[in-house]
């Protein structure tokens, strides 16, 4: 069995990439690490990242009882578990205040990237399937990351990305430049989330039974 001072015993039924230990790279690396992908994969790929993010960081949220959570947030694979999904991942993630409705609604903005790029033939960042959803992306990710840093919670000086804005409708790797400082923005500030993540209990006590 796989011990993690975090999330304790942990039985076999976790089949997923762990996170923090098989795909976080590191706050300093995250760039380096996805940058060479080509557009579209890097669409599928930091989607998938930011899921899996999610995952474990609603594991380390919910009540310590690592089989249930594991089979109900599908980290045994199966995907017809309740919240195997991104988008129900990111539901759960907003009600168990995880994250707020601005990561929420920036996330499915992510995933509907993802959708459109993985599910049709010829889209590409500044198609028009996709296009409406990556300038949604670039307003949504301005003021949140400048947020966010406001608060101390990531490092930096405010971004500025009114100059990329224009690029977006005729140079499809300004989206996909785009999509790579959300990946990893998001994974340096869920990094920093997952030391702060505190469990939820029960409200009233089991007997002496356990029941």
């Amino acid at each position: 069995m796989h011990v993690n001072s975090k999330l304790g015993t942990t039985p076999m039924a976790w089949k997923v990439e762990r996170w923090l230990e098989d795909v976080f790279p590191g706050e300093d690396r995250i760039y380096e690490e996805y940058r060479l992908l080509p557009r579209r994969e890097l669409g599928v790929v930091a989607a998938a990242v930011l899921d899996v993010a999610l995952g474990e960081l609603l594991s380390r949220r919910l009540i310590d009882k690592p089989k249930e959570y594991e089979e109900f947030l599908g980290l045994n694979e199966d995907g017809r578990a309740p919240c195997a999904s991104f988008g129900a991942r990111i539901q759960l993630g907003l009600l168990l205040g995880i994250i707020t409705e601005t990561d929420a609604s920036l996330l499915r903005t992510v995933k509907n990237i993802r959708n459109k790029l993985a599910h049709r033939v010829k889209s590409d960042y500044n198609t028009s399937d996709v296009l409406p959803l990556i300038t949604s992306l670039h307003d949504k990710f301005l003021s949140q990351s400048n947020r966010l840093i406001e608060r101390g919670v990531l490092p930096g000086p405010q971004h500025d990305f009114t100059l990329l804005r224009p690029h977006l409708e005729t140079t499809p790797e300004a989206g996909a430049g785009l999509l790579l400082a959300v990946l990893t923005v998001y994974q340096s500030y869920f990094h920093r989330l997952s030391d702060l993540i505190t469990r939820v209990t029960i409200v009233f006590p089991p007997d002496t039974d356990g029941v």
